[in-house]
């Protein structure tokens, strides 16, 4: 995705697709020493590293990272730019659990955060059907999973006041072993989510498969019905 910028970020950018996070920080501090970037190119990078931060699993320091950037983007003006620092925070964001525990104002900011960036892809005519359908494609997926963390509640007839349905988390459920953490990036971090789950939103997932998809959703469903 940030590789548009600069050819030095599509190396990083390939290293880390092929999961050699080590390597692609490496070649993003390589990039950094050895050429002078500009500003567009210097928060290309920083949106990059946020992305290596975030498949690492250190959410904390990719969140405070990608607030700069996000911040640096509106600043810099450049409409690609703010698309994908937006797409960046909001995966920081997932990555420490705030978007399932973030209120519904919250949500709801997160939502236009959303609407925003897609308007502003609509815009952009010189960028190529291929890195467009990928930024559309992440932030229909954010979309989906805000959807999915929305607290599902139910009336109670004893007090009349609504509480939240009790969950586990998603290692509780049967077959999900090792898929965890993918199923963590990807939005999923417990049993209820799991079982609000359609099959064509798990097959995108490392590791899963519609036969295996099925399965992970029918053991959560038994799961929260015990």
């Amino acid at each position: 995705m940030f590789g548009v910028y600069l050819d030095g970020l599509r190396q990083a950018e390939d290293l880390l697709e092929k999961g050699d996070y080590d390597e692609a920080m490496n070649q993003l501090n390589l990039l950094e020493k050895g050429v002078e970037l500009n500003d567009i190119e210097k928060l290309a990078a920083m949106l990059l590293n946020c992305q290596i931060m975030i498949k690492i699993g250190d959410y904390e320091k990719s969140f405070l990272l990608a607030k700069t950037a996000f911040r640096k983007s509106m600043a810099i003006s450049n409409p690609l730019l703010v698309i994908d620092s937006t797409i960046t925070f909001l995966d920081a964001i997932n990555g420490l659990g705030m978007l399932y525990d973030a209120s519904d104002k919250d949500q709801k900011e997160f939502v236009q955060m959303i609407n925003r960036s897609e308007d502003i892809l609509k815009t952009i005519a010189d960028l190529s059907k291929k890195n467009k359908g990928i930024r559309t494609e992440h932030l229909g997926r954010i979309r989906g999973i805000i959807e999915y963390t929305k607290i599902k509640t139910v009336p109670v007839k004893k007090d009349k006041v609504k509480v939240k349905i009790a969950s586990f988390p998603i290692e509780k459920v049967k077959g999900v072993g090792q898929k965890a953490g993918e199923l963590r990036k990807a939005g999923f971090r417990d049993a209820s989510q799991l079982a609000l789950a359609k099959v064509e939103e798990l097959t995108p997932i490392k590791g899963i498969g519609p036969a295996s998809a099925k399965k992970l959703i029918e053991s959560a469903k038994e799961l929260l019905n015990k």
